[in-house]
């Protein structure tokens, strides 16, 4: 459910200030990889209208399934 509400707010975020990136890092690993979880259950929603970045060995790459990334960065799609 936290996940949900999280999903919404970004989403409005985005639509206030769709040129803004929005950085996520949960605060432990494992919420950090609770979000990416929820990220790929509903990737085609947002794959849709949004662009996923993780960040991982030091580098920012586009979001890949069955990667466990550090932090993630939200880009609205033009």
């Amino acid at each position: 459910m936290i996940l949900s509400i999280t999903a919404s707010i970004v989403l409005e975020f985005k639509a206030r200030f769709p040129d803004v990136m929005v950085y996520a890092q949960g605060s432990t690993a494992s919420r950090t990889r609770l979000y990416q979880m929820g990220i790929a259950t509903n990737w085609d929603e947002i794959n849709a209208i949004m662009d996923i970045y993780g960040y991982i060995d030091g580098r920012w790459q586009r979001f890949e399934k069955q990667v466990n990334y550090h932090a993630f960065l939200v880009i609205r799609k033009q």
